[in-house]
């Protein structure tokens, strides 16, 4: 096939004539141009007249006749009532049923026609065994591409001066949504030294912020108040909580006092269920969860000691506390909520209990190293996610032993995860290679169906729009990254909710078998070990009896040798 090749034609004109005021004019119709036929070409065209042949665009067709096997088919309606039994036959009278089958049976009529089912019944198992129903017929054929194509697209871009590792981004609650952004280094040689401020960005705008605050210290944690969008609140590296107003001052309009804060850096911060939505509860790495007001922040008005471990005779203390990496709570159960440590746990709490027990209800095993997050499934709160170490694992809170579902490890360390907010079957993890990773447990259970390099830096934390169309990435330089999925990975399908649930039971029903295979296992090989036990005490029992008895026998061999000899030296 020859390769296409662009005409081009270069115009060549006076620079007097270029750039000129065209002048248009109404004028007359004349004659341009005019070509005349060619004589000759014309003598050798000879017109036929009449022509009887006629064409029409039509789709070609073609028929085919082949002899089969007459198949007859008719339809057949019976009336069966329990077996078509006799009259005299009483269905409920189990030895009348026996016996009328009995005579049935050897009646020459039964014998005939089941004799006569044989044929039949041999060809259909003939033609069974010349398919092979375990056989992969298709195993050779490529795998075709999906047809429903996945995107992801890097929007926007929102960059620091300080170049500061991303602690924490929050959207606010608007209708012309903007996103705050904390910024920490999380270690405190390197937090000295760099301002402490954090931004509010419109999405629409990237080069300079809306709006600046500055707390005492780096903020580790913040969140926006669910009612008022204006009002911020702030975790800081040294355990206290600034509020701040977006409408007023860029400092703290109320602060919380060091000697009733944390002892660590606040990494957990949520706004809780209240009436007033003026109470929000913190976490620290120094083992406690304090519940706050924002009116009244001189004090927090509960305190929690995660203390799952402690001995029996010991109090909740400082000394026997798990150190709080994440925290999680759902507002469909306003008494309930997760926690992270930094020890691998998630802790199950319900404030409703009355002793630290039945508070702290249950914890699992879930990462080795701290959780780095942990969120209820949308879809059903009976099921979450924690990412840590290189895994990410979805749990049941019927199943304490282990996860339901678990990806494959990734290359680098996993950072974030969240949930999808409308897609009930898809979540999104990032991890310190700078790559995000967009999963679906519907379409693909063992790899992610989009990935995309965001950035160069590893990244830090992922936060999705309450939309699920834009999606808030920062990175370990300080880089915002808004990124637009596709609309096949927004928008749930009609089924998607039940088969999430179904996924889920299915999931949860296979962990409890092998969990009580598991048990039974461990009791098999108690019972095989307290039987070889018994086993080698009587061996032993058996040995000692049989040399006594050996040790009885020489004695008593002796004794008659001596007699022997006695008798024989007085004779």
């Amino acid at each position: 096939m020859k390769s296409y090749v662009r005409s081009t034609y270069a115009y060549t004109k006076l620079r007097k004539n270029l750039g000129r005021q065209p002048l248009f004019q109404d004028v007359p119709a004349h004659l341009i141009d005019s070509i005349n036929p060619n004589i000759e070409e014309q003598k050798q065209y000879v017109l036929r007249n009449p022509v009887h042949r006629e064409i029409q665009a039509t789709m070609p067709q073609s028929e085919h006749e082949a002899n089969t096997k007459q198949l007859v088919m008719h339809d057949q309606g019976i009336n069966h009532i329990e077996g078509g039994w006799p009259r005299d036959v009483h269905l409920y009278n189990e030895d009348h049923l026996d016996r009328h089958r009995r005579r049935v049976q050897h009646e020459d009529g039964y014998v005939r026609a089941i004799l006569s089912l044989k044929p039949q019944l041999e060809h259909c198992i003939d033609q069974n065994n010349a398919i092979d129903m375990y056989q992969t017929y298709f195993a050779t054929m490529n795998p075709q591409a999906p047809v429903e194509k996945c995107n992801v697209q890097i929007a926007n871009v929102f960059t620091e001066p300080y170049q500061r590792p991303v602690s924490c981004i929050v959207w606010t609650d608007e209708n012309t949504p903007k996103l705050v952004t904390s910024y920490s280094y999380q270690d405190y040689s390197k937090d000295m030294m760099l301002p402490t401020t954090c931004y509010i960005w419109d999405i629409n705008k990237q080069t300079t912020p809306l709006y600046e605050f500055f707390p005492e210290t780096t903020c580790w944690r913040l969140v926006c108040s669910p009612d008022q969008p204006d009002i911020l609140i702030t975790g800081l590296q040294n355990g206290t909580v600034n509020i701040f107003d977006s409408r007023g001052s860029q400092n703290a309009v109320s602060k919380s006092s060091v000697y009733n804060s944390h002892r660590g850096p606040i990494t957990g911060l949520l706004y809780t269920h209240s009436r007033t939505n003026t109470e929000f509860f913190s976490g620290s790495p120094d083992g406690q969860c304090l519940w706050w007001d924002v009116r009244y922040l001189s004090k927090p008005i509960d305190q929690l000691f995660m203390s799952i471990r402690q001995g029996p005779n010991l109090e909740p203390s400082y000394s026997n506390t798990e150190g709080v990496s994440s925290l999680e709570f759902d507002r469909g159960l306003p008494t309930k909520f997760l926690t992270g440590t930094e020890s691998g746990l998630v802790i199950n709490a319900n404030r409703m209990g009355r002793s630290h027990s039945e508070i702290l209800t249950s914890y699992w095993n879930a990462h080795v190293g701290a959780v780095r997050a942990v969120h209820r499934s949308p879809c059903t709160l009976r099921m979450f996610i924690t990412c840590g170490d290189w895994n990410v694992r979805i749990w049941s809170e019927e199943v304490r032993t282990a996860p339901i579902i678990v990806t494959r490890p990734y290359r680098y360390q996993v950072t974030d995860v969240a949930w999808a907010p409308l897609r009930y079957s898809s979540y999104m993890a990032i991890c310190e290679g700078g790559v995000f990773h967009y999963w679906d447990l519907l379409r693909k259970h063992h790899a992610p169906i989009a990935t995309l390099k965001v950035s160069k830096h590893g990244l830090t934390r992922v936060t999705p729009h309450p939309s699920g169309e834009s999606i808030a990435v920062g990175d370990n330089q300080g880089s915002i990254h808004i990124l637009h999925l596709s609309e096949n990975m927004i928008l749930p399908n009609s089924q998607d909710k039940q088969l999430v649930h179904q996924i889920y039971d299915r999931e949860t029903r296979r962990e409890h078998i092998l969990g009580n295979r598991v048990k039974e296992i461990r009791v098999k090989h108690k019972i095989e070990d307290a039987t070889h036990m018994d086993i080698e005490d009587d061996d032993d029992d058996a040995l000692i009896s049989t040399e006594e008895d050996y040790f009885k026998m020489v004695k008593d061999e002796l004794n008659s040798i001596d007699d022997f000899l006695s008798t024989s030296k007085v004779v």
